[in-house]
């Protein structure tokens, strides 16, 4: 079949899908949920005290895989009733501490996910299940936010007889068709454009019915060959109810937080979990910045995964070239240029951190002598930015009075940075901190660093692109990702699409950088 019938068939069959809306009712996880997010909001999402931090992280956890995992609430993976034991322990220990409004709002949420915890219901699994079977489940998919539950999801669907295929958003993309698909999850959390071309004839877009929800969705193409006013309507389905009984409120009343009784689903989404994770860079700051924070902005993979982008354009990263796939090549481009349907190559450890030691090899017993003379000049003009009263501003005006053509300071006093651009920058960077360091001497060292990193980067980018095969490029086109193993110890390399970027700016470790992460790191 050529690829012009591949994408006829693909919207042949877009053109005749019906997508249904089908909210479910469970009484316990809306009262999870809506506690949760009454305790969140009291903290305040992102401005929260260090000392909830990891408590606000879990319970985001929590709510999230409540809202998008169709799996029981008892099960191993989900750790319900292990976050509830330690939320409990965290609020006998805060007794006296901290605000008592905010221990008064955590109680509910622990009474309520310890109910959860204890029940061995699966309403999202249950009302997935009840869609497919009304078809042949054997040529259908369940849709997830995130790829590392699909094999939990696939075993417990087998469990209760139905054998069905598991997969990420990416997996409706490519030209695979399905009879029917059930997509987990509020769909104003699924990237615009995905509704309008489904693979599949049937398409249920399960969620709780507490989340405020758009009824159309939004038109793909735009111009001339498509009306900017065209929308394909959802269809609406009766609440889908699980078997358990309903309960009231833990206070006796309704566990509404607004007039309406619903939710924004931006608010338990995954991409609101990552901005919170980290602190919003502050607008109109002094500038001052640490070695080891950087700012970036978080992509959201294919996969269901993310990445933490560095925003300064002399940040490089492992990136593949797709223009006639399955053809590919590998590249290192600025991190900052890439965007919504670019491919990256992301390991489980920093891109950073592997140059490193990659370039280390390379630099043999000298790079102890060599990464001394790196850090010496890094940490003067760091403890420089932490002294001058305008912090990284003031420094960057000070040496361009000095001469400098460019002070990229902030940059500079990064770990991610080994020299800056030009020789004489570097001169006057080393005049103005005293330093006593040979300009000439000093700056032959960190270029051998600078060309071991490069030798090193490249090393790494040639031997993916042999690992990469025709099968790899096909791989990209229907669903968005893959995985490659380079050999001999290397752990797996996830290449996937960027679905979009969130527009917060983020204060990150640098080792957060450049590496495949998903939201459970958080917890």
């Amino acid at each position: 079949m050529t690829t012009l019938q591949q994408i006829g068939q693909v919207y042949a069959c877009a053109t005749e899908c019906e997508i249904w809306d089908q909210p479910v009712e469970h009484p316990v996880a809306r009262e999870f949920v809506f506690a949760t997010t009454r305790f969140l909001r009291g903290l305040g999402e992102a401005e929260h005290s260090e000392l909830w931090r990891s408590s606000a992280a879990l319970l985001r956890r929590c709510r999230r895989l409540v809202c998008t995992v169709p799996l029981p609430f008892t099960h191993p993976l989900l750790r319900l009733a292990d976050a509830a034991s330690q939320l409990s322990v965290t609020g006998a220990r805060f007794e006296g501490v901290v605000d008592p409004g905010h221990l008064e709002r955590l109680r509910p949420v622990v009474t309520s996910l310890k109910r959860l915890a204890a029940q061995d219901a699966d309403p999202l699994g249950d009302c997935v299940r009840d869609f497919l079977t009304l078809d042949d489940p054997r040529k259908a998919l369940v849709v997830l936010p995130d790829r590392g539950f699909t094999q939990a999801v696939a075993q417990v669907m087998t469990q209760n007889g139905v054998e069905t295929h598991t997969g990420t958003h990416a997996d409706l993309v490519g030209h695979s068709i399905y009879a029917s698909a059930a997509m987990v999850g509020p769909p104003t959390w699924i990237r615009p454009g995905l509704l309008n071309a489904p693979r599949t004839a049937n398409l249920a877009l399960v969620h709780y019915a507490y989340f405020r929800e758009s009824a159309e969705v939004e038109p793909l193409l735009f111009g001339p060959v498509a009306s900017t006013h065209v929308t394909r309507p959802i269809r609406k389905s009766r609440p889908f109810r699980s078997g358990v009984p309903e309960a009231p409120a833990a206070d006796g009343g309704s566990p509404e937080l607004d007039e309406a009784g619903l939710l924004s689903a931006e608010e338990c989404s995954p991409s609101e979990e990552i901005r919170a994770s980290f602190p919003r860079y502050p607008a109109g700051g002094d500038g001052r910045s640490s070695p080891d924070q950087v700012e970036a902005h978080a992509a959201v993979l294919a996969d269901g995964s993310h990445v933490l982008l560095p925003k300064d354009a002399d940040a490089r990263i492992l990136t593949l070239r797709t223009e006639v796939l399955p053809d590919t090549r590998v590249e290192q481009v600025s991190a900052s240029s890439l965007g919504r349907g670019d491919y990256l190559a992301l390991r489980n450890r920093s891109h950073h951190q592997d140059l490193m030691d990659r370039a280390d090899t390379l630099l043999g017993p000298d790079a102890p002598v060599l990464r001394a003379t790196q850090a010496e000049w890094k940490e003067r003009l760091g403890k420089r930015t932490r002294e001058h009263p305008r912090g990284i501003r003031g420094v960057a005006d000070d040496l361009r009075r000095l001469g400098a053509v460019t002070a990229n300071v902030g940059y500079w006093v990064s770990d991610w940075c080994i020299k800056p651009r030009s020789k004489a920058d570097f001169a006057v960077v080393l005049r103005y901190l005293a330093a006593g360091m040979d300009p000439d001497s000093a700056w032959e060292q960190l270029r051998k660093i600078d060309s071991a990193h490069r030798s090193a980067g490249q090393r790494y980018a040639d031997d993916l692109q042999r690992a990469l095969t025709p099968g790899c490029g096909e791989q990209l086109a229907d669903a968005g990702w893959c995985t490659v193993r380079l050999g001999g110890r290397e752990s797996e390399t996830l290449i996937a699409r960027i679905e979009y970027v969130l527009h917060d700016t983020l204060q990150v470790p640098l080792h957060a950088l450049c590496r495949l992460r998903t939201t459970e790191d958080y917890s």
